[in-house]
């Protein structure tokens, strides 16, 4: 009877380790792979970061590694989720394959079969056109892992916009001139900051989700706090000399508050410090945020603004991203429609005001 209940225990410990095992082949797992599993053509050529295909002597697309491009990016797991992408020469992803990634949602039931069904999704899409989550990327087959969707997002739009620039697939505006900030402090109200163009708003309803109602969902406001003269009346002085501080090294910063259902911090920032809601994008690189990058903002000092229900400041630790140059903000509402979770995005282009520049 002892040996029949110890038998039994020890069943009962290794049968979950035997089906996890099995379950998830990707955990902590390195693919090997062949350019030509993402593109068809039978020749490849090493560029610099990159591979040109070529199919009978004629050139058909490109190969490219996001490791190479976008190693910034990293899931849940703290870990970038190595990514091939093929790219034809109309700028659409021919294919795509994920050859690393530990991301801890493939422990609890996100399995190999519905990640591949969510990466997929980006093959025939145009890299030179917005690849956002809740538009044209659904994120129906791995709902629950919002950060490892998000994050795999950002890896395969950046990597394949950076790779579209550096080929020609998407040209440069050689018409956009580097401008110097003001260095001038100048008092407004937060009318003002808005009808200036300082502060833009993103207003989202029910019915604009598809649910029922007309009630607000959210309504946020976002715009940069780096000139004096915006984030002195934002932050007040103090709270604008220590965005500026030297401990943030230089690095320009926005600040975004909202109203409403809804919220921007995001479930990740709840678990695991990753802000999966918000982003931004400028050539083509995306610029994500993480709780080093994030100061709580619980008013706004500019007349007239009113109160805050949720607000932060985050700091853009890159040096590729260029204040005084246009950029996208994007947010990712999420949203229960009857016993599912979904997303949609709404993207808002933000240009620094003349009013702010020399």
């Amino acid at each position: 009877m002892k040996k029949t209940i110890i038998l039994l225990m020890m069943i009962l410990i290794f049968i979950p380790t035997i089906v996890i095992a099995s379950q998830f082949a990707m955990f902590e797992h390195r693919y090997t792979y062949k350019p030509n599993e993402v593109l068809d053509a039978d020749n490849f050529k090493e560029k610099t970061k990159y591979w040109e295909g070529y199919k009978n002597g004629k050139l058909v697309g490109y190969v490219v590694l996001s490791k190479d491009w976008t190693l910034k990016h990293v899931g849940y797991s703290g870990k970038h989720m190595e990514t091939l992408i093929g790219i034809d020469l109309a700028g659409k992803i021919t294919g795509v394959k994920i050859l690393f990634h530990s991301e801890p949602i493939m422990l609890i039931g996100l399995d190999e079969k519905r990640y591949n069904s969510f990466i997929n999704q980006y093959i025939g899409k145009d890299v030179t056109k917005n690849l956002s989550i809740g538009k044209e990327i659904t994120m129906d087959a791995i709902t629950g892992a919002t950060v490892t969707g998000v994050v795999q997002n950002a890896i395969i739009s950046e990597t394949s916009k950076r790779l579209a620039y550096v080929t020609g697939l998407i040209k440069f505006d050689k018409s956009e001139v580097k401008r110097v900030i003001k260095d001038d402090s100048m008092e407004l109200t937060w009318d003002e900051l808005i009808s200036t163009g300082a502060v833009k708003n993103i207003k989202v309803t029910n019915k604009d989700l598809g649910l029922e109602g007309n009630d607000l969902f959210i309504d946020l406001n976002f715009g940069l706090v780096t000139p004096k003269a915006i984030g002195e009346n934002i932050l007040g002085k103090d709270g604008y000399s220590e965005v500026i501080s030297k401990k943030n090294e230089g690095y320009p910063a926005i600040f975004v508050i909202s109203d409403g259902a809804g919220e921007f911090k995001g479930s990740g920032y709840v678990r695991g410090g990753i802000f999966d809601r918000i982003s931004l994008e400028q050539n083509g690189v995306v610029f994500q945020f993480s709780d080093r990058d994030y100061k709580i903002l619980s008013e706004i000092k500019a007349k007239g603004s009113g109160k805050v229900k949720e607000g932060g400041v985050f700091i853009i630790r890159s040096k590729d991203f260029d204040p005084t140059l246009p950029f996208k903000f994007k947010l990712v509402a999420a949203y229960r429609q009857g016993t599912f979770k979904k997303f949609e995005s709404f993207v808002t282009d933000y240009t620094l005001p003349d009013k702010f520049l020399k």
